[in-house]
């Protein structure tokens, strides 16, 4: 009974992680497709920002490839890595600055954590679901 509830239970898991994984996919195509594609209005809302306009196409480029390899599976701890570093910048730059200049912005802040911590969840587990945290890599 209790190795059936473990099986049971790890199928689970790995269900409820490659639907994470497909729902950051989704969410980061959503928000980088259109910075790839439309490089001036990326551009002029990262100067809006306070951030350098080049950074919007190139930060929708990065977005995109990385969304599609985490998609496959492929160099998921380094995609992992590279979505963290956008939306955390994301977060200080955009969603924290907001947050305190009106305090019921609170949304885009809640949703970029959310996603932060989605993307971390991600990271201490491998494509098929296997913990590694506390593994050693050769």
């Amino acid at each position: 009974m209790q190795t059936n509830f473990i099986s049971n239970n790890n199928k689970f898991s790995n269900y409820a992680l490659l639907s994470l994984r497909i729902l950051l996919v989704l969410i980061f195509l959503y928000h980088g497709v259109p910075k790839a594609i439309f490089w001036s209005a990326a551009s002029e809302k990262f100067v809006g920002f306070g951030l350098p306009g080049f950074l919007g196409p190139i930060t929708g480029i990065v977005e995109v490839i990385a969304s599609v390899l985490l998609l496959f599976g492929r160099f998921w701890k380094t995609t992992n890595l590279i979505l963290i570093f956008i939306i955390a910048g994301a977060i200080a730059t955009v969603q924290i600055p907001n947050y305190l200049a009106d305090a019921s912005k609170v949304a885009g802040l809640e949703r970029d954590l959310l996603i932060l911590v989605g993307h971390l969840t991600l990271l201490a587990f491998d494509p098929k679901g296997r913990l590694i945290a506390g593994k050693r890599s050769s």
